[in-house]
């Protein structure tokens, strides 16, 4: 479904991982780039025998400037770009409100501010591409929340705000901007697990489809089709990859187990 396009996929947890494995099977031609972990992405890069491109510098995902800069030194390199996948959201830091430390806030809106320096750092190479697409990893407590993570849900739902607002404003240029919430089974879900077995399986249980999806074939599947010409109508939306959770009314929280 991609062949012929170019994309970079931002941001490399076991999520957007499974994304670049599956554009790469779908035929694009692939940048990677981790700002907090660049090693991930050189492994990443050596798994895709060459297809993916890695910038020289590394930055952190608060170096705005930085990221921006490395944004265009991998669009260079690529010779154009047609999808933008940014999966920059932080890891959950459970503290209820009232005990958030200084600075907690700013330090989750840092990464949406990631988000947009990278949005519009991609912008002219993908409005020049006459089909651009913009894919944003957000989380279903952009839609709903969790106790106990207030700075998270925050920035979780700024995130469609700046996906919807991108749609609107960039749309003239036929970008489509789109906000992907997925379900899918990581290094982080399975250490959950270990801790505490019955109350992952009972979350999973409660799933409509019984079980966590796959971060390449389920979650890479609704983002190849984002970032495909199959998409070039659906704009401003939110897909979730979740199996349903979103529809399956309320599911078992597992913060609330120690």
């Amino acid at each position: 479904m991609l062949a012929g396009r170019a994309a970079l996929v931002l941001g490399l947890d076991d999520v957007g991982a499974g994304i670049a494995r599956r554009f790469a099977r779908e035929g694009a031609t692939l940048a990677v780039l981790d700002p907090e972990v660049p090693a991930r992405a050189r492994a990443l890069a050596t798994a895709f025998d060459g297809i993916a491109v890695v910038p020289d510098r590394d930055c952190a995902a608060s170096a705005t400037a930085a990221l921006a800069d490395a944004i265009v030194e991998t669009i260079r390199t690529l010779g154009r770009l047609d999808v933008l996948v940014s999966n920059l959201l932080p890891t959950p830091q459970p503290r209820a409100l009232d005990r958030l430390e200084d600075g907690a806030m700013d330090a989750a809106f840092a990464r949406v501010r990631a988000t947009l320096a990278a949005m519009r750092a991609a912008l002219p190479a993908l409005r020049e591409s006459g089909r651009g697409r913009i894919v944003l990893v957000g989380h279903r407590y952009g839609t709903s929340v969790s106790e106990a993570l207030g700075a998270y849900n925050a920035a979780a739902w700024s995130l469609n705000g700046l996906a919807r607002t991108a749609a609107v404003e960039w749309g003239q240029f036929q970008i489509t901007t789109n906000v992907l919430l997925p379900l899918a089974r990581t290094a982080e879900f399975d250490a959950a697990h270990a801790r505490r077995p019955a109350v992952i399986d009972l979350l999973v249980s409660q799933l409509p489809l019984r079980r966590a999806g796959d971060a390449e074939d389920d979650v890479g599947g609704a983002a190849t089709f984002l970032a495909s010409d199959a998409a070039c109508f659906v704009n401003g939306e939110i897909l979730c990859a979740d199996g349903g959770q979103q529809v399956a009314g309320p599911v078992l929280n597992p913060a609330r187990f120690a």
